[in-house]
């Protein structure tokens, strides 16, 4: 029995609780779980399901949620170690591999949840200037 080719609204939900809870992305969930359709079935159902679509992008939301934890495990874990006198130091080459990881988690999360993990806010407003009233104000 190969890999399913047939979208099913079970298997759509089974596929957004896996992305939700998982900080791997859809090619690695759809690698890991021998029930799982490959990634380009994914891809193609979310264009045909709407409903499916709409299900997959919260639980990408969620996704960016797991991220964002994530990023607080690698901040607080650094790489220690002993030097020749036995005093405890922390690892450089692990604080710039953490930084790299970080950043491109964040950047990840920012990806999916711009609203929330995005980096600068956009606000809109409306004015509207009427020429009378300043020539009112004049005189």
């Amino acid at each position: 029995m190969g890999r399913p080719t047939d979208y099913s609204p079970e298997l759509g939900d089974k596929i957004c609780e896996l992305v939700a809870t998982n900080t791997c992305g859809l090619d690695e969930i759809c690698d890991t779980y021998d029930f799982m359709p490959n990634e380009s079935s994914v891809r193609l159902w979310r264009f045909k399901h709407a409903d499916f679509s709409m299900k997959y992008a919260t639980a990408k939301m969620f996704q960016a949620e797991l991220l964002a934890e994530q990023i607080h495990k690698i901040s607080n874990n650094p790489l220690m170690y002993h030097d020749s006198e036995g005093n405890e130091r922390i690892d450089s080459g692990s604080v710039a591999l953490a930084r790299l990881r970080v950043d491109s988690i964040k950047w990840h999360a920012s990806k999916l949840a711009p609203k929330i993990y995005g980096d600068k806010q956009q606000t809109e407003s409306t004015v509207t200037v009427k020429h009378e009233d300043d020539l009112k104000n004049l005189s």
